[in-house]
């Protein structure tokens, strides 16, 4: 196995631009995390931050003031390398984020039983459209006057999203829901005039899906998601989307209609 350490610039950054793929869906959070540290600087690193190789294998691991980040593939000799660098006792209350599989087999490893999971989250990807269910409506783009509205169900979403616990300022949200309405990259559904569901897109990624909850179980969410799919689906050949892992319904309606899961993603925080 070999390690590059951040101190080896030249071998550390020629991996990052030639083995790790940005646009790969499943790198979606850590192509935030190389732009913020190794691009634009706003994010230092401490020189613990490595790159394990064997092979064609590989994982890193980013430590920063905060947060740990953990990525790549679930070996064994990964695992325990990991293991004896990552002190975790000392990194209570850091976040880590990082493939599923590779952070629990490490904490798991270290028998760490003092965090708490933010969010675990699968990835899927949709690549035939032949299940979507689709009628002869189309879903509607809003008008900037149903800014307001929409800025409620927004805020409802994040509230039971994350329990309460990563709840958005309003302001923050309404600018959000006008620039989403302003590049009509937000499609909702209306009944008597009301919005009952909104879903989101950043192509060719499908964003949030919120259904208010006195008109669910209707099959509104399984609608307005294969509409949308299928937007993204006939412009890219594909359409992507992430759901909490521990959501039962909304992985089934994804699986209902055709999308497959490529990825897990875990979120915790060190207690």
């Amino acid at each position: 196995m070999k390690i590059i350490t951040i101190n080896e610039k030249d071998d550390f950054f020629h991996f990052l631009n030639y083995n790790i793929d940005v646009n790969d869906y499943k790198y979606k959070y850590l192509s935030n995390v190389l732009h913020y540290a190794f691009v634009i600087g706003q994010l230092p690193v401490t020189e613990n931050t490595r790159i394990l190789r064997l092979d064609t294998y590989w994982a890193i691991y980013i430590e920063t003031d905060g947060k740990l980040f953990i990525y790549g593939d679930t070996l064994k000799e990964f695992t325990l390398e990991l293991q004896s660098i990552i002190n975790f006792e000392s990194f209570q209350g850091f976040e880590i984020m990082g493939d599923y599989n590779l952070v629990y087999s490490i904490i798991r490893g270290k028998n760490v039983t003092n965090f708490t999971v933010i969010k675990d989250r699968i990835f899927y990807q949709l690549n035939n459209k032949g299940l979507l269910i689709l009628n002869s409506e189309t879903p509607l783009l809003p008008k900037l006057e149903d800014h307001a509205e929409l800025t409620e169900m927004m805020l409802a979403y994040y509230v039971e999203e994350y329990e309460g616990k990563r709840n958005k300022e309003k302001a923050f949200i309404n600018a959000m829901i006008i620039e989403h309405i302003k590049e009509s990259s937000i499609y909702i559904l209306k009944e008597s005039q009301t919005i009952v569901a909104f879903c989101t897109i950043s192509d060719p990624d499908i964003g949030i899906i919120f259904v208010r909850p006195d008109f669910r179980n209707r099959n509104l969410g399984k609608l307005l998601l294969s509409q949308c799919s299928k937007i993204l689906f006939d412009k890219n050949q594909k359409s992507l989307l992430m759901t909490d892992l521990n959501n039962y319904s909304s992985n089934k309606m994804c699986l209902d209609i055709g999308y497959e899961e490529i990825y897990k993603h875990t979120n915790l925080e060190l207690i």
